[in-house]
C-alpha cells in the first residue's frame, strides 16, 4: 500500500500540491465571498506572503512555520489597511480597487529589485514544503469553515450575504465582520503564497497578477459557495481540468472555457449544487408515482 503510494506521488506528487495549495486559496477566497466581498486581491496578498516567508527564511535564517506565519501575517495587515477605506465600496468599484491593489503589488515586486529579485524574480528557494503539511493545513481549514458556518459569527454573515441592510438594520455589524472576513482572507492568501513559494523553488511578479485572483475567485463560485466541499470541489476540478484536456493542446483553452461556461449557465450554486438536485428531482416524481399507485 505505501509503496503504491509513494509511487503515485512520485509520478503526480506535484499535481496533488497543486490541488491542496489551490484548495487553500479557495478557501481564504471564501471567506471574503462569504459576505458577498468579490475580490480581486488574492493575487496581492499572495506576493506579500511569499516575499516576506522568502525574505525571513533565505536572508535572515527564520525556520519555515514562522516564515510562513509571518507572510500570512503581513498580508494580514495589509489588508487591514486597506480594507477599512475599499470596504466602503459596493459592487464593481470594490473589485475594481482590489485589482488595483494587486496591480501596484506586482508593479512594485518588477521594480523592488533589492527585495524581490525584480523581473528575474528569485531563484533557488529551498523545498520546505512537503505534502503532509498541506494536507493537514486543508484538513483544519475544513474544520475552520465547518466550526464558522455552524457559530453564530457564521449565521450573521450569511444573513449579510442575504441582506446586509436588513442585518445591520436588527444590529449586526456589517462593516466590522466584513473587515474581520477581509483580513482573514489575506491572513489565508498570504499563507499560501510562502507556502507556495517555498514548494516550487522560484518567485516571480508575473506569479501574482490579474489571472492568479480571477482563477483564485473561480474555484469557490464553481464548486458552489453555499457548500463546505465547495470550495475544494472547485478547486481540484478547476485545477485538473488543464491536465484531463491535454489531448488537445490547441483547443484546450476552448475546451476549458466552454465547460466552465457550462458550469456557471446551468449550476448557477456550483458543481456541490448537484448533490440537491437529483433528490428533489425524485421527490417531485414521488407523489405522482403514489398517486398512479
Amino acid at each position: 500500500m505505501m509503496a503504491a503510494l509513494d509511487g503515485f506521488l512520485a509520478s503526480y506528487g506535484n499535481l496533488v500540491n497543486l490541488c491542496l495549495l489551490n484548495t487553500l486559496l479557495a478557501y481564504g477566497v471564501w471567506l471574503a465571498l462569504a459576505a458577498n466581498m468579490f475580490t480581486l486581491g488574492t493575487g496581492g496578498f499572495m506576493a506579500v506572503g511569499a516575499y516576506c516567508s522568502v525574505y525571513l527564511t533565505m536572508q535572515l535564517g527564520a525556520p519555515f512555520a514562522v516564515a510562513v506565519v509571518a507572510g500570512g501575517l503581513l498580508a494580514a495587515a495589509v489588508a487591514l489597511v486597506i480594507g477599512a477605506p475599499v470596504l466602503r465600496l459596493r459592487g464593481d468599484y470594490f473589485m475594481l480597487a482590489t485589482f488595483a491593489f494587486t496591480e501596484v503589488v506586482r508593479v512594485i515586486a518588477l521594480n523592488w529589485d533589492a527585495v524581490t529579485g525584480g523581473a528575474i524574480g528569485i531563484y533557488g528557494i529551498p523545498r520546505y514544503t512537503e505534502t503532509w503539511q498541506l494536507v493537514l493545513l486543508v484538513l483544519i481549514a475544513l474544520y475552520f469553515v465547518f466550526a464558522l458556518r455552524r457559530s453564530y459569527f457564521g449565521r450573521s454573515i450569511a444573513a449579510i450575504r442575504q441582506d446586509d441592510v436588513m442585518s445591520e438594520a436588527m444590529g449586526v455589524n456589517v462593516f466590522g465582520q466584513r473587515l474581520s472576513l477581509f483580513v482573514a482572507s489575506g491572513f489565508v492568501s498570504g499563507g499560501v503564497g510562502g507556502l507556495a513559494a517555498h514548494l516550487n523553488f522560484f518567485v516571480g511578479p508575473s506569479d501574482f497578477g490579474l489571472l492568479r485572483s480571477v482563477d483564485a475567485l473561480a474555484y469557490p463560485i464553481l464548486g458552489g459557495v453555499n457548500a463546505l466541499l465547495g470550495p475544494l470541489v472547485g478547486a481540484i476540478f478547476t485545477t485538473l481540468l488543464p491536465e484531463l484536456l491535454r489531448f488537445s493542446s490547441q483547443w484546450r483553452e476552448i475546451l476549458m472555457g466552454l465547460l466552465i461556461l457550462a458550469v456557471v449557465l446551468f449550476l448557477p450554486g456550483g458543481a456541490m449544487s448537484l448533490l440537491r438536485w437529483r433528490p428533489r428531482k425524485a421527490a417531485a416524481r414521488r407523489p405522482s408515482t403514489q398517486g398512479a399507485e
